[in-house]
């Protein structure tokens, strides 16, 4: 989950499939005069949107860090304990791949992504691969992935698109969706500087697929008041590109029992934040 001030006395919680829910509408919106729409459409929206689904299985009953507070995304990997990441983030690839193989395909290169700075996309991200574990994870990954190739070039909407080139760019597209949703859902106001860690303004200089034969672009966001903020280049098909996403409110304090923060986190406020993503 993402974790961040309120005001002085209270936390936003934001569960990671809330943001996996935002990364699908910036998605669903992709695509203008500019850049090229998706392909295939909905398999990618589907990745884009389930690619953090995993963390269901955790967010369901979330535990506290070692200082009794919820623990932030950020670093979760490790300090969730041994194992617990990789195994709800596996599980979470296998449902999506009874429903979609080809957005499976696209989020499980994601998932290896995570441990690997985006496959060397994203070199501000820590590498997981001294662990024995991750790399297990990474090889059963792949094998994984090899299995759903045949399926994907069996079907009509994905077949097109199952290349090695296709599928990395579309990886590249889930890294912009994930660095974006982040950007936008791990900071209360939009104009906070409290949040310190997650992608800059430039979402870490993740590249950005624009067309077929053209350069990568690298997207800025400019925040310019609590709720506002400027894309450059703008990627999306309507503009402003109104983005919500609910979240919870907990008193900031370290809990001495699990059972006592799962009360106030069961029984929290529920709120919604919105934000406006505009062209220049």
């Amino acid at each position: 989950m993402m974790v961040c001030p309120y005001d002085d006395s209270r936390l936003l919680l934001v569960l990671q499939i809330d943001h996996s829910r935002v990364a699908g509408l910036l998605a669903a919106h992709w695509g203008n005069q500019d850049f090229a729409q998706l392909r295939p459409y909905a398999s990618m929206v589907l990745a884009a949107q389930e690619h953090d689904s995993g963390w269901w299985d955790w967010e369901v009953k979330p535990t506290l860090d070692a200082q009794g507070y919820p623990p932030d995304y950020i670093g979760s990997i490790r300090k969730l304990g041994k194992g617990v990441w990789l195994s709800f983030y596996h599980n979470g690839i296998e449902r999506l791949a009874e429903r979609d193989p080809y957005a499976a395909y696209n989020v499980s290169m994601h998932g290896e992504g995570l441990l690997t700075q985006g496959m060397g996309l994203l070199p501000y991200m820590p590498d997981y691969t001294a662990d024995a574990d991750v790399r297990e994870f990474i090889i059963q990954q792949k094998a994984f992935r090899e299995k759903l190739l045949p399926v994907m070039r069996e079907r009509g909407e994905s077949k097109e698109f199952s290349s090695e080139e296709s599928c990395w760019t579309n990886f590249k597209y889930m890294e912009v969706f994930d660095q974006l949703a982040q950007y936008v859902c791990n900071r209360y106001p939009f104009n906070s500087a409290e949040r310190k860690n997650g992608p800059s303004n430039q979402l870490s200089d993740t590249p950005v697929p624009v067309g077929p034969g053209e350069k990568d672009a690298i997207l800025t966001i400019a925040v310019s008041d609590e709720k506002n903020a400027v894309v450059r280049p703008y990627p999306f098909d309507v503009n402003p590109l109104v983005v919500s996403f609910p979240g919870r409110l907990i008193p900031n304090r370290s809990y001495p029992s699990q059972d006592e923060f799962l009360r106030d986190f069961y029984s929290a406020e529920r709120v919604t934040t919105t934000y406006h993503l505009h062209a220049a």
